[in-house]
């Protein structure tokens, strides 16, 4: 195979194991093996498939990697400090998304065909980390996310035959569900606000009803107070004529003695 044939992805932290198999298949393509061991006196053949090892290696790595391997003399110390660092790293990372796919839970604001879709992202780092996860582990953590109005679903689903029990179908039925679910929240909302208008509605009755009763108490009120001031005047009316009266009295009797 010819040097220039060769067309490696370039590693940049992602996907470590992966590239590494595809520089495994390359160098032996090329007829290279890094474990073989430096001979003693003269090794003319061998510092050239060493260093065409390492050119391979490191024509597959993105720039600010090969800053890691710098000082390493041959493609086996270029390998083994990548898999020191890269490996461990590699560990943890199919650990944390282990940590992931087990503790997800549906958003409230995400779409069915969102959580899915999630779900199974989660499941594709999973396989890409190495692990093995089946499509039942995915049924099975698809339905086991779900807030609890997808309950019917769920429990449909149990009694269904295993031979339909796949991804596809359970995405068909949990999206019939939703919408199902939708126009049940929208006939809600709609008669929440009729309900709500014909409140507003009644509000301007009731103060007309209330202004009414003011308007009539205010009418009585004038009524029994021009009473009330009829009769005021009226009293004091008598009141003057009672005192005319008594002086005119009075005076009449001055007179009389008066005259005796």
């Amino acid at each position: 195979m010819e040097l220039g044939k060769t067309n490696l992805e370039k590693f940049d932290r992602t996907n470590f194991k992966q590239w590494k198999f595809q520089i495994k298949c390359a160098l032996r393509a090329k007829g290279l093996d890094i474990n073989t061991p430096k001979p003693d006196g003269k090794a003319i053949q061998w510092n050239k498939d060493d260093g065409m090892a390492m050119f391979v290696i490191t024509s597959a790595m993105d720039l600010n990697q090969i800053a890691l391997i710098e000082n390493c003399d041959t493609a086996l110390e270029v390998m083994t400090k990548l898999e020191s660092i890269y490996e461990q790293k590699s560990e943890m990372t199919k650990m944390m998304i282990h940590e992931r796919f087990y503790q997800y839970r549906m958003s409230p604001t995400d779409s069915i065909a969102q959580h899915i879709a999630k779900v199974e992202n989660l499941a594709k780092q999973l396989k890409e980390s190495g692990e093995t996860i089946s499509e039942t582990a995915i049924i099975t953590k698809i339905l086991s996310s779900l807030p609890s109005k997808y309950r019917s679903v769920r429990q449909a689903w149990m009694s269904l035959d295993p031979k339909n029990q796949t991804v596809i179908n359970l995405t068909a039925r949990l999206l019939d569900e939703e919408a199902s679910l939708s126009i049940e929240d929208d006939n809600e909302i709609a008669l929440l606000v009729a309900k709500q208008n014909m409140k507003k509605k009644s509000v301007p009755l009731k103060k007309t009803n209330k202004e009414s009763n003011e308007k009539s108490n205010e009418n009585s009120t004038e009524k029994s107070n021009e009473k009330k001031h009829i009769a005021l005047h009226a009293t004091t009316v008598v009141n003057v004529v009672i005192l005319l009266e008594t002086a005119v009295l009075q005076n009449k009797n001055n007179m009389e003695v008066r005259t005796c």
